[in-house]
Parts: structure tokens; C-alpha cells; sequence
């Protein structure tokens, strides 16, 4: 028993045997939930992950990198969504889907995006690659404008309906109620519009 109980304790403490960039991923976002980024080092995400502090920098580069990946891996039920295109079966229920996948990835997203804004390196480096690589809050406005333009263009007349104004009341709303569940009372979320009424109330936008 003390051998096996030997090797258990080995196993925790070394690299993982399969999904090192997950694992890092993972452990950044629970250390940024849990005490903020200060706290997020390259050695303490390592020592969370239970791998080398190198496979950090060879698999994301810093810490910038390593955020991103972060936020990609909570875009990924967004995109699931927006890829949706035989099964959606129609405006309101696709919207109803979009909303609630865009306000988990929020509620996801938002302790990244403070440690970004509280740190002035991070700040400077998100700047740079923003501009660089056209990342950035408007392209969960750019990527509802095209699921609505191909998804939906038999709904509306070309030209009639401003997608971008609709697009950006559906990303805010959802951002919303994500800060919202973050920082807001009980008693003031338990009152939040539900998904579905901010839906039916920019359907009629959609014409």
C-alpha cells in the first residue's frame, strides 16, 4: 500500500500524461477566479498543472498568450453555436441558444479580462496584439452580424434591419447579465429580464 500510495503522490506532481495545454489552461482560470493575477506566475500555474515551467513557455510563449488561450477555450461552445446551421430550428430559439452561450463565455471571460486591465504589462501586450491580430470585444459583434446575415437573411429585406445595432444589443445583453452574476446582489440578479424577453424584444428589430 505505501508503494502504490508512493506512486499516486508521483503521478500529481508530474507532468500529466496527455492534455498539458489544457491542463494549463484549466489551472490558469482557477487561479485568476480564485486570487486574481497576481497570483498568475508562470511557476504557480505550472505548480498547478503539475508540469514543467517551461512546457508553459514553449506551448503559449507568456502570459499574454496564455490568457488568450484561456479565452479560446471558453469561445468554444460560442462557436459551437454559431456553426449551428442545419439543425437551427429558427430565429428565436438560434437567438435564445446564442445569448446563453455568449453570457457563460462572459461569465467565463471576465475575470480574464480584469487581470488584463489590472496589469499594466498585460494591458500594454493586449493593445499591441489587438491591433496586430484585429482581436478584441467587436468580433463577438462581427461574429453575430454573420451568423444573422447567413442564417437568417430570408427573414428580412436586405438593407431594412441595421444586424450591427441588433447584433451589439444581443452581445451587451449577454455581457450584462454575465457582470451581473459577478458583482450584483442576489435580489438584483434574481431580477434580471430573462433570456428569452430580451430575445422577443429584439426580434422585432429583426423585422
Amino acid at each position: 500500500m505505501a508503494k502504490a500510495a508512493d506512486g499516486a503522490r508521483a503521478t500529481r506532481r508530474g507532468r500529466p500524461s496527455t492534455g498539458v495545454r489544457e491542463s494549463v489552461v484549466v489551472a490558469a482560470q482557477e487561479i485568476l477566479v480564485e486570487a486574481g493575477v497576481a497570483r498568475l506566475s508562470t511557476k504557480e500555474v505550472a505548480k498547478r498543472a503539475g508540469v514543467a515551467e517551461s512546457s508553459i513557455f514553449y506551448h503559449f510563449g507568456d502570459r499574454m498568450g496564455l490568457l488568450q488561450a484561456v479565452i479560446q477555450r471558453h469561445l468554444r461552445p460560442v462557436k459551437d453555436v454559431l456553426g449551428e446551421v442545419e439543425e437551427e430550428p429558427g430565429l428565436r430559439a438560434g437567438l435564445v441558444a446564442l445569448v446563453e452561450a455568449l453570457e457563460e463565455f462572459f461569465w467565463d471571460a471576465i475575470p480574464v479580462m480584469a487581470a488584463v486591465q489590472s496589469d499594466v504589462e498585460l494591458r500594454a501586450k493586449f493593445a499591441e496584439r489587438s491591433r496586430e491580430l484585429d482581436i478584441g470585444p467587436h468580433r463577438a459583434v462581427d461574429a453575430v452580424v454573420a451568423h444573422l446575415s447567413i442564417q437568417h437573411a430570408d427573414q428580412w429585406v436586405p438593407g431594412t434591419v441595421d444586424l450591427r445595432a441588433a447584433a451589439l444589443l444581443l452581445v451587451g445583453a449577454a455581457h450584462q447579465r454575465a457582470l451581473q452574476r459577478h458583482l450584483s446582489p442576489p435580489d438584483v440578479i434574481a431580477a434580471l429580464p430573462t433570456i428569452e424577453s430580451i430575445v422577443d424584444t429584439v426580434m422585432p428589430i429583426l423585422g
